[in-house]
């Protein structure tokens, strides 16, 4: 156990302070020497301190892969404050940790239970790996266009049918904030004796607030691969990788974040990661509180805007939906006449507002610590002045209603290769309808729901390119394919 007056402390932060004040001439990487000699530009906008704490894993900084100074200090900090047995910094984002968690748990040809709106880094891990995928679907908010969780009774279905798969690797929460039920799916998995490991890329602050959904390593998770940057207070690619228990093999694991892990670690992003730790120890229940309270007022007056919803707590209890963070915030402008995309565009071009992103039916705005009171009045004010400019076009927006149909659960293909053989097989590009009867090369995922119409190795049958011709003409994003067109596909 940690003392308290260690949890207090940042070593990583500490030992870049004393580099800095030693005054340190610098023969080492990286080329710029703290800041010299900097493009002006940069200099103006990045700021010479930036630069000063780029440095990397020389004397007394330790080392990432082997840490066992001032970085491993700071893991077993950020264990204590996470409750886990060990803990681990990624500098390649929640991706890497993703991925790690894939190659530590399978050998090629192993099966894994993986949500079929998994992630892409999920794929790539799948490919690396060699794993087989065994697809559950997620429950879909048809009205909304959103995929949720998946819920207990799936998952015990899929390992009755696999019970030799390796393990159950899902997405909790999800982007748009819905979590599944982890504790009946824990409870599911008992029998098999298999390990629940998670993306929670978005839900690192759960840990810090009674008023967020259980967070994963208290539900019974083997281990969680979290984004410290999506709503704390790391840099973007910061992340970190928890581990609670003995289902995985800790060497294994490591072994896998050091292939995976860049040899040059950014001593920014550690020190980031190590001062967001920290933050939160410190003060994160006070700052969560004052968010919490923000993104509640704000889902209230966005509620109250006629033509926007934004769905809350209610929700909470439902299939794939057992509980929501609510400081996301999925508005859903459809009433409006307008896409999401239209939406974001309008904010970002007309009133200088950024959303985090934007689907066919809904925007989703991020309520963080960093948020202001000022900010979600801004927001407020656009809104308000979009629904009353936009209401009378709903009725003419055929691109939505073409759309409706199309948003029920998508079916899984037959999977013929693995994702990983297909990755190396040679390909060819056909034109989509003459591609019925392949296997395809690539993935193809369109939002709405964010779930994969199909992936690598899998059989492109007439119904899958009926349904692709559709989605492309109803005007859904497309993510995946090499022409985002879909007037093309590549196939085996």
């Amino acid at each position: 156990m940690v003392n308290d007056e260690m949890k207090t402390r940042a070593p990583l932060l500490e030992a870049l302070a004393n580099y800095l004040e030693d005054g340190v001439v610098r023969f080492h990487m990286p080329g710029h020497k703290g800041g010299r000699n900097l493009d002006p530009l940069v200099r103006r906008l990045v700021g010479e301190q930036a630069f000063a704490l780029d440095i990397t894993g020389v004397e007394g900084m330790d080392d990432l892969h082997q840490p066992q100074g001032v970085l491993a200090h700071a893991q077993d900090l950020l264990a204590e404050a996470f409750g886990a047995d060990y803990s681990y910094f990624l500098i390649n984002g929640t991706s890497c940790g993703v991925q790690a968690l894939l190659l530590t748990l399978c050998n090629p040809g192993d099966k894994i239970i993986v949500p079929r709106n998994m992630h892409k880094s999920m794929i790539a891990g799948v490919i690396f790996s060699g794993a087989y995928p065994l697809f559950v679907a997620p429950e879909v908010d048809a009205a909304r266009g959103i995929a949720l969780g998946v819920t207990p009774e799936r998952i015990r279905k899929m390992l009755q049918r696999h019970p030799d798969a390796k393990g159950v690797l899902l997405i909790n929460p999800t982007y748009y904030g819905t979590t599944s039920d982890l504790q009946g799916i824990k409870s599911a998995m008992v029998p098999f004796g298999v390990p629940l490991v998670l993306d929670e890329a978005h839900g690192p602050h759960f840990y810090f607030h009674p008023g967020f959904p259980t967070p994963g390593l208290a539900a019974g998770a083997a281990a969680a691969a979290q984004g410290m940057h999506k709503l704390l207070g790391g840099l973007t690619q910061s992340s970190v990788l928890h581990v609670k228990g003995e289902s995985l093999d800790r060497q294994r694991l490591e072994s896998s974040l050091r292939l995976l892990q860049s040899t040059s670690a950014s001593y920014l992003l550690l020190a980031s990661l190590d001062g967001a730790r920290r933050q939160m120890v410190l003060n994160g229940r006070m700052l969560l509180d004052e968010t919490l309270s923000r993104a509640r007022w704000a889902r209230e007056e966005i509620n109250k805007i006629p033509g926007l919803s934004c769905f809350g707590r209610e929700r909470a209890g439902t299939p794939g939906c057992a509980d929501l963070d609510e400081t996301k915030l999925t508005v859903t402008v459809k009433d409006l006449g307008l896409t999401g995309q239209q939406v974001e565009l309008i904010l970002r071009y007309q009133y200088n507002l950024q959303v985090e992103l934007s689907d066919l039916y809904n925007i989703l705005l991020m309520v963080t610590i960093g948020t202001t009171d000022s900010d979600l009045e801004k927001l407020l004010f656009a809104l308000r002045e979009i629904a009353a400019r936009y209401r009378e076009f709903a009725k003419n927006c055929e691109l939505l209603r073409r759309a409706e149909d199309l948003l029920e659960e998508p079916m899984i293909p037959e999977l013929v290769l693995l994702p990983r053989e297909a990755f190396f097989r040679s390909a060819r590009v056909v034109n989509l309808p003459a591609a019925v009867g392949k296997i395809s090369a690539e993935v193809v995922t369109a939002y709405p729901p964010g779930i994969p119409i199909v992936c690598p190795g899998e059989r492109l049958t007439s119904d899958i390119i009926d349904y692709l011709t559709l989605i492309k003409e109803a005007g859904l994003r497309i993510s995946g394919p090499r022409d985002a067109t879909l007037e093309t596909i590549r196939v085996l």
